[in-house]
């Protein structure tokens, strides 16, 4: 009896690992788990937001560009996001900005379900693949890149802390003057 009260902690155990994977951040000491740091420039990308908008390196030249990698059944992500939209919703109407979350290996369909479920407003990329984050970083989500008129990162923030909403839209604004 015991040995199956033991397999089946085993198996919960194991199945919960499974499901924060999404989430874990890469054991690579020499690399980290960022490819793009401060002070670097956006590397050539381009999406097809949720709204038909096309967002890549080039056309967020000229714009505050907040760039939000997710994966929606991370709990780190299911913290950050709704924290994100707010902010987001404060500062959507500013025409000197630009946001997209892209989400990292999952496709429309989740996606926009998650997103009507959470009454999210802010453009998303739903991206079946990991092309476009494996550009940005190595793992670890959630993981946002803000960065001035010049396509310059001037602030990063990733899944090591949680995301307040005070410092987050603070460093926005900051950027943006």
């Amino acid at each position: 009896m015991k040995y199956r009260e033991s397999l089946k902690s085993l198996w919960v155990i194991t199945f919960i690992m499974l499901l924060f994977a999404g989430c874990i951040t890469s054991d690579d000491k020499n690399s980290g788990t960022t490819k793009v740091r401060v002070g670097d420039s956006l590397p050539v990308f381009s999406v097809t937001a949720n709204d038909g908008v096309v967002y890549s390196n080039e056309s967020l030249k000229g714009y505050v560009a907040v760039i939000v990698f997710f994966y929606t059944p991370c709990g780190d992500c299911k913290q950050a996001m709704p924290i994100i939209n707010e902010v987001y919703e404060r500062n959507k109407d500013n025409e000197r900005m630009r946001w997209i979350a892209i989400s990292r290996s999952e496709g429309e369909q989740n996606v926009a379900a998650y997103w009507e479920e959470n009454h999210f407003s802010l453009p998303y990329s739903a991206q079946a693949d990991r092309t476009v984050y494996d550009l940005f970083a190595y793992s670890g989500v959630p993981r946002i890149y803000i960065t001035n008129r010049q396509g310059t990162v001037c602030a990063t923030y990733d899944d090591s802390v949680p995301l307040d909403a005070n410092e987050f839209e603070s460093t926005i604004q900051t950027i943006d003057k």
